[in-house]
């Protein structure tokens, strides 16, 4: 990514920080498996659906030949036709109840994905004001160690350089100078 946040986001995925639960990975495998399943049906009525087409006529009797039989002329043929349509009541619901299952688990790893990021983003706040307050501390220690130096043992060029960094502390901390 280029940036300090992109790589802490890579090496935060590097390093496996995802700490998903039992429940959620259980979850994962059942809509894994309920998927294939689906994408097995939709194979099958691929197939089923292309033999379809390609009906010959039957027999309505033992003595009858194939084509003096008409097309839902025969009881059974029509009850195979509801058999049909009830498969296909019955496919179709299963694929609508496996694709919304997909679309929900879809929005669980995209909240998974959104609640990381968050937690990463509390944290990288947090380490910056860290920083900020470690920098401030550390400019507060070298200010009160120029402030309290003993400049008396010092030449005038030394003493007018600390005297002058003294003015400049005084500066910025209380906006005025020493005189």
């Amino acid at each position: 990514m280029g940036s300090p946040m992109g790589s802490f986001l890579d090496s935060v995925s590097d390093h496996g920080l995802e700490s998903d639960s039992e429940e959620s990975q259980t979850e994962s495998t059942q809509i894994e498996e309920d998927l294939a399943l689906l994408e097995a049906m939709v194979s099958v009525a691929r197939k089923s659906g292309a033999n379809n087409f390609n009906h010959k006529r039957q027999k309505t009797s033992a003595a009858a030949s194939p084509g003096s039989s008409t097309p839902g002329s025969d009881e059974s043929h029509a009850d195979d036709e509801g058999e049909g349509l009830a498969a296909k009541a019955q496919y179709m619901e299963t694929w609508e109840n496996m694709w919304a299952k997909k679309k929900e688990f879809e929005t669980f790893k995209e909240n998974r994905k959104n609640e990381r990021h968050d937690q990463i983003m509390a944290l990288e706040k947090e380490k910056l004001e860290l920083k900020k307050k470690d920098l401030e501390l550390r400019q507060q220690m070298r200010d009160c160690t120029v402030m309290s130096m003993d400049i008396s043992g010092m030449s005038e060029t030394q003493q007018k350089y600390f005297l002058s960094l003294q003015d400049e502390i005084l500066t910025r901390r209380f906006g005025a100078g020493s005189g």
